[in-house]
């Protein structure tokens, strides 16, 4: 059954005034169209007399139609999509002036409860009366200095238990109106009916066969940064498994998909790639070795036929029947050092077809350091090269190559949830990682694959950290505590579950989805499911047997460790919660403050985040450009060092929020600052402005103190202020 689609262009007067009878809903196009938007409107309680132009689209999907209804008008566009029924599905409305920006440096003034308020409205307008959301859990809480919308997308719960339906709405900042909106349907992806939430299966009887779900491996572990691996259980994935609520059997989701197939027809042919360079990585991308790199870098490399030499003589790499296509040079980083590599690009014709291995080695030595391949794969070739032939390549391979770090190394099979029919696409595939006091640590490895046609090494990957200790395995806990730790991080929920179900395709009403190549569809039944933890559980501590949970430094959560007994904490820790001030966990508020610490802090605004202190390269010179583009400083004034007074400051400030020109008016302001005398007459409008702004206050003389020097503490209350302005 092939999709119909139908487009109608009516104008919206018109179809405003036809009168639709109930009876003739269906027998035209025409009246339907009318039809459906007529609920749409009711629904949403729509005034569509804005647009000039409307078009609706009807969709005949394999299960149920779709509406999509468009309008148009010289300010903005809106565009729905609906069910025949009139059910709201997505929803987009665009006003030409919704992206206008805000007043430069400054803090947002949205009101989140007015944001949850709208979206509560909507979706009461588009849920069903057995549909619920929690919005607190699906609102977003992060802040932003260029929010335009508040955002909350969760799961729609049916008669109060958790679905596998979802749903995404944003709202305006500007006028707290919904902007965006979509959500899963039953009508267009489900058959069947849905079951009454009465539930059967108790949960201890759900938890106990859900446990045995999981599974752990013991293996060493090296964080970011350190030198010392840890011992850690680590979680196997896992099949999705559910516990059926009538049947109180646990069944294997993952299974069910794999045998049903949710869309079982006639796959195209297509090839596979072990590793084939993206579009970025290709040798022929048109750039010189010296553009690459620069000429200097190249120098002591080897030539392209040296290099040929050298990955020829690895017979390993039966790269004998393959002509040499292209060399390319780079610069890479191997473990934290700079390496020039040439990847060496080979192919042959097989049947009409090409076939590549890109072959990559140090530029320099000529020492092998990876091997990619592409071709053909055919599930059902015959393979010619047994595993265990494969195995002894690949081990003999390793040895030649990797003598000494491959004899610390055993063969690693890894997350148990991973394993899979070795040589299913035409590559034994070999893994072999270090092991020490007993247990492995995967992240020293090698990984080779070999060709189960004509048993070459197809693929071949490292990865290598010298200089690592090994924590004494001494005093782990079992590995029933480590799992009964790491169940306890799930809970146990029951609802609706999505289940895939076979089709009968002699029923009329599936047998055109038959055609189509589909052998089965989901369905909502009752069930038990393990819910993870949101924090994002990565394993349990092999010595203390807790839970080790994910760990971000996400834009908008900088946190400080010395703000402790400074005046200048409040207003650090409010332009932190926006992603404001400085990387490194620092924010040393006594500290004078100089040209770059400013330049840093205005540059966060921006989304940039530094440390002064410890600078990469090329970070001095981003945040100065940011700096010049908002116009807080010229190019000629650029001084890093330097050390900035209270008049600097309020100059710098009022340049980079546009206030520059007003500012530079000459014989119109006055302040009340007692020592007015000793403001440059030039900058007078700068510090009238600032007082009136709040930005800069007089001490307990009424005195403004433009000279005296600044600390970034104090900078910090200035910056608060000024984008705190009214």
């Amino acid at each position: 059954m092939k999709k119909r689609i139908l487009s109608l262009l009516l104008a919206s007067v018109l179809l405003c005034s036809l009168a639709v009878p109930g009876s003739a809903a269906g027998s035209d196009s025409a009246d339907r169209l009318a039809a459906v938007t007529q609920k749409v409107k009711t629904t949403l309680g729509l005034d569509t007399e804005r647009y000039q132009e409307f078009s609706g689209q009807l969709t005949e999907g394999e299960l149920a139609p779709i509406w999509r209804l468009s309008w148009s008008g010289e300010d903005g566009s809106l565009e729905i999509t609906a069910s025949e029924s009139g059910k709201i599905l997505s929803f987009y409305r665009y006003s030409v002036d919704e992206d206008r920006d805000g007043a430069p440096l400054s803090l947002p003034k949205n009101d989140p409860a007015k944001a949850k308020a709208a979206a509560a409205a909507f979706l009461k307008r588009v849920l069903s009366s057995s549909e619920t959301v929690d919005l607190d859990a699906a609102a977003e809480t992060s802040d932003s200095l260029r929010q335009s919308r508040y955002y909350f997308q969760g799961t729609i719960k049916i008669n109060g238990c958790p679905s596998p339906l979802s749903f995404f709405l944003a709202v305006r900042t500007s006028d707290y109106a919904v902007a965006q909106f979509h959500r899963d349907s039953l009508e267009t992806g489900y058959i069947g009916t849905v079951p009454a939430a009465s539930f059967r299966t108790r949960q201890g009887a759900a938890e106990s066969l859900l446990r045995g779900t999981l599974s752990l491996r013991l293996e060493y572990v090296l964080e970011e940064g350190e030198t010392a691996a840890v011992l850690r259980y680590l979680p196997n994935s896992t099949h999705n498994f559910y516990v059926d609520d009538a049947s109180g059997k646990l069944v294997d989701l993952t299974e069910l998909y794999e045998e049903l197939g949710k869309n079982g027809g006639p796959s195209a042919d297509r090839d596979e790639v072990f590793g084939e360079p993206s579009a970025g990585e290709n040798a022929d991308a048109g750039l010189t070795q010296a553009e690459q790199l620069g000429a200097d870098k190249l120098k002591g490399t080897l030539s392209r036929e040296a290099l040929d030499q050298k990955a020829r003589a690895v017979s390993q790499l039966g790269l004998d029947s393959y002509t040499l296509a292209s060399a390319s040079y780079r610069e890479e980083e191997v473990n934290g050092t700079p390496v020039i590599t040439a990847r060496l690009t080979y192919a042959k014709r097989v049947e009409e077809e090409t076939v590549r291995r890109w072959v990559t080695l140090d530029a320099k030595t000529g020492t092998l350091m990876a091997v990619q391949s592409s071709g053909r794969w055919d599930e059902d070739e015959v393979k010619k090269v047994e595993e265990a032939a494969g195995r002894k390549t690949a081990e003999d391979f390793l040895a030649a190559q990797q003598e000494e770090r491959f004899g610390l190394c055993a063969a690693y099979i890894g997350d148990a949830g991973l394993r899979q029919e070795n040589g299913r696409y035409g590559t034994w595939s070999f893994r072999y990682a270090q092991k020490e006091n007993g247990y492995f640590f995967p992240g020293n490895y090698f990984a080779v694959g070999i060709d189960t046609v004509d048993g070459s090494v197809s693929s071949y990957s490292q990865s290598w950290t010298e200089g690592v200790s090994f924590d004494d395995p001494k005093g782990v806990v079992s590995a029933e505590q480590a799992l009964s730790a790491y169940f306890k991080t799930f809970q146990v929920t029951k609802g609706y579950v999505a289940v895939p179900q076979k089709l009968d395709l002699s029923d009329p009403d599936y047998a055109p989805l038959g055609e189509m190549g589909y052998r089965a569809l989901n369905s909502l039944k009752l069930g038990w499911q393990l819910t993870a933890s949101e924090r994002g559980v990565t394993g349990i501590d092999a010595k203390t047997g807790q839970p080790v949970f994910w760990t971000s430094a996400e834009r908008g959560s900088l946190q400080y460790s010395d703000l402790a007994d400074s005046s200048a904490k409040n207003a650090a820790e409010t332009l932190a919660g926006y992603g404001i001030g400085y990387a490194g966990g620092l924010f040393r508020p006594g500290k004078k403050l100089t040209q770059l610490d400013l330049a840093a802090l205005l540059a966060s605004t921006q989304g940039i985040l530094i440390d002064p202190e410890n600078l990469a390269d090329g970070d001095a010179d981003q945040v100065y450009r940011i700096a010049y583009s908002m116009g807080a400083l010229q190019r000629g004034d650029r001084n890093d060092s330097r050390e900035l007074s209270r008049m600097d400051v309020i100059k710098i400030l009022l340049d980079a929020g546009g206030y520059g020109p007003a500012a530079r008016l000459q014989g119109i302001y006055r302040t009340d600052f007692s020592d007015q005398e000793k403001i440059p007459e030039s900058l007078l409008g700068y510090a009238a402005l600032a007082q009136a702004m709040k930005v800069a206050q007089g001490d307990s003389a009424g005195r403004l103190n433009p000279s005296q020097s600044v600390t970034r503490g104090d900078a910090a209350v200035m910056l608060l202020a000024f984008m705190q302005r009214s």
